[in-house]
């Protein structure tokens, strides 16, 4: 992107089925969550590729569900490389 181009508006991503073969080859759906169990809070984190068959899932005690949300995003990442 050249320097003197701003961005003001990200655009929301196609649905999955309207990507090229190509573009669905790099598609992964992340997600996160977290609940209340006794007196802890418990949350996980997920990445999947439906082309690749790859999943991945993490989880611990103590964090919010945007840190969940958060970590999904990093695992993606992770796999991405």
């Amino acid at each position: 992107m050249p320097p003197e181009e701003v961005v003001t508006c990200a655009k929301e991503a196609p649905p999955y089925n309207e990507l090229s073969d190509n573009e669905k080859q790099y598609a992964l759906f992340t997600d996160g969550s977290c609940r209340i169990v006794g007196k802890h809070r418990r949350w996980k984190a997920a990445v999947w590729s439906p082309t690749r068959q790859v999943a991945e899932a993490t989880e611990g005690e103590g964090e919010s569900s945007q840190f969940a949300e958060v970590k999904a995003i990093q695992l993606a990442l992770d796999i991405a490389e």
